[in-house]
């Protein structure tokens, strides 16, 4: 969501948070439910090329807000990449007796080098990558003896393909190149040139830039989905610092695939973040996590199963269809020393959001979840997204919010409220106020 569209009248209330805006208790009851939540017109809140999406916002005591997105991955490992971030991104297609090829340039000692290698959703493309030390031209590297060589059978899609060391291969000049292509293999290229950097194409010189980079140390050097973004303003949300990418997956654990959809809370000295992941390359069978930090931008310390801190671990796992997208998107609310979790819950045929509990005020709380089965239950709704719930203390009712007919032309708001914060009744759709900002 890239635009503040909404003006929040749900606060989260209680004793760690912010307590509501003031509202006319003598409002009649239809009347009410419209300050519950208004639309106003509002401005760009990110206007980058590229996804932005599952926003948390807490407004603090002084003004400020902080902010926190899902943003898009990178790769895994400390690198030194050799193209063009910038550029536009194009796939070069590898057939029977192409090759593509890399000279490049390193002043420290590195454990490999990575190539993002497409195959258009194959599952039978194979390359060989081969790296060689850089004699006197092309044509004499490649008729020397490669220092290493890697085959990849039946590669997944858009893999980082390396070749790598233990030992480490010392600074100096090198070539990779790839060879043998079968199935719809393929290289990723980005425009712009890089010095230091020439690029070949069945051993002639190409413009622009192979997508590869240098591994310092060992690492996958895989790519993982999402990370979370985090901004704040000091002007009420019209201008923002810039991202600083605060949250990311951990490498060789259960998150490494993403982390995504964050869901803050603060409460008792420490800011609370739950985020979605999964284990499936499909992106299905997601679970929820969670993380803390004394610091909205962090350092975080993932729980562990046990603790907080080294190897991630769910607080929510879904146990249904290995098909369906599972439980994730999490959102917090605290109130009266009760701590509510509140997650989505996705099979095949059901579209839900549910509920767990635990005492705020209890330092390890994911240990000890109450699960109170389903808040709210959208799966007659077409197209319903994940709920953001909050509290108002004012009128002491728990207030959830998503969008229908999501990604459509009609899509609408639904609104729900709850007076215990475990079962949820729609009270409202809010199909015509929202617009598009004027361009």
């Amino acid at each position: 969501m890239n635009k503040i569209l909404i003006a929040w009248m749900l606060i989260v209330a209680g004793s760690c948070s912010k307590s509501g805006l003031p509202v006319d208790d003598t409002l009649a009851a239809d009347t009410l439910y419209k300050n519950i939540f208004t639309v106003q017109s509002g401005w760009d809140i990110y206007t980058g090329g590229t996804y932005r999406y599952g926003p948390s916002i807490i407004e603090n005591d002084d003004g400020t807000i902080d902010a926190w997105f899902a943003a898009p991955g990178e790769t895994f490992g400390e690198k030194i990449v050799c193209y063009n971030e910038s550029g536009t991104q194009t796939a070069i297609s590898l057939t029977t007796g192409n090759t593509a090829a890399q000279k490049f340039t390193s002043t420290d000692s590195f454990y490999a080098v990575a190539v993002a290698c497409p195959n258009w959703g194959s599952a039978n493309s194979s390359l060989t990558l081969s790296l060689y030390q850089w004699g006197n031209d092309y044509a004499s590297t490649v008729a020397s003896t490669p220092l290493l060589t890697t085959v990849y059978n039946n590669y997944q899609d858009n893999q980082n393909l390396q070749v790598a060391s233990e030992n480490k291969f010392p600074a100096g000049i090198y070539l990779w190149i790839l060879t043998d292509p079968s199935g719809t293999a393929g290289v990723w290229k980005k425009d712009g040139n890089v010095e230091g950097v020439s690029n070949f194409k069945d051993g002639a010189a190409t413009d622009g830039c192979y997508q590869s980079f240098i591994l310092i140390n060992k690492s996958s050097g895989a790519a993982y989905w999402d990370q979370v973004a985090y901004r704040q303003s000091a002007d009420g949300g019209k201008t923002w610092t810039e991202d600083v990418m605060v949250l990311k997956p951990t490498e060789g654990s259960r998150d490494q695939l993403s982390v995504c959809d964050p869901g803050v809370v603060k409460c008792n000295g420490y800011y609370y973040i739950g985020y979605t992941s999964t284990e499936d390359e499909r992106g299905v069978f997601n679970h929820a996590y969670v993380a803390r930090s004394v610091s909205p931008g962090g350092p975080w310390e993932k729980w562990n199963g046990a603790s907080w801190g080294g190897n991630p671990q769910p607080v929510i796992t879904f146990d249904g269809d290995a098909d369906a997208w599972g439980a994730g998107e999490p959102c917090m609310v605290v109130n009266n020393d009760t701590l509510f979790f509140y997650y989505s819950w996705n099979g095949l045929e059901t579209t839900e959001t549910r509920v767990a509990t635990a005492p705020a005020s209890d330092a390890d709380w994911p240990a000890h979840l109450t699960l109170h089965g389903t808040a709210v239950n959208k799966t007659a709704i077409t197209g319903a997204d994940h709920c953001d719930v909050k509290y108002r203390a004012d009128l002491k009712k728990y207030y959830a919010i998503h969008t229908a007919s999501r990604l459509t032309a009609d899509s609408y708001i639904v609104l729900w409220e709850s007076s215990n914060g475990l079962t949820f009744n729609k009270i409202s759709e809010i199909r015509n106020q929202p617009q598009p900002i004027p361009a």
